[in-house]
């Protein structure tokens, strides 16, 4: 029997997008609202405001009781140990390793080429996969790839 697993978007979208951003409070709020209707996943941002973003982690990972908190790693060993040590407290934390597996998409954003980003991603998910018992593996712009 096949099951379906609900995934929620919405603090990882509110960071990236042009509309204007949730509080503190407000994210926090919104991930209550989640784990109360029982979302799979909540999928957060990765960590790019340093402490403020570790601090969001740490308050939701306690606060989440039923939901996986998933957040994306980036792109290097050290900042799989950050996220991991932001979301370890959670009941069901999830490390997200994304990369993306188009010729451009790799030179653009990793600044690496095709090989050097198959070898990051295998060190980025060894990583992930010896700190945490929950690891998905992403590819961007997959439909651009080779």
């Amino acid at each position: 029997m096949k099951s379906i697993s609900v995934s929620d978007i919405t603090l990882r979208q509110v960071s990236t997008s042009d509309s204007p951003r949730l509080s503190f409070n407000e994210k926090v709020e919104v991930a209550g609202t989640l784990d109360r209707l029982c979302v799979d996943v909540i999928e957060t941002a990765p960590i790019t405001e340093g402490k403020t973003d570790v601090l969001f982690l740490h308050t939701i990972s306690s606060l989440v009781k039923y939901s996986a908190i998933a957040c994306p790693v980036g792109y290097t060993e050290e900042s799989v140990e950050e996220t991991y040590s932001a979301v370890k407290g959670a009941k069901k934390p999830r490390l997200v390793v994304s990369v993306p597996v188009s010729t451009v998409g790799m030179e653009y954003i990793c600044k690496k080429k095709p090989q050097k980003v198959l070898e990051m991603l295998e060190t980025l998910t060894k990583k992930a996969a010896s700190l945490c018992g929950d690891v998905e593996v992403s590819f961007s712009d997959a439909t651009r790839a080779e």
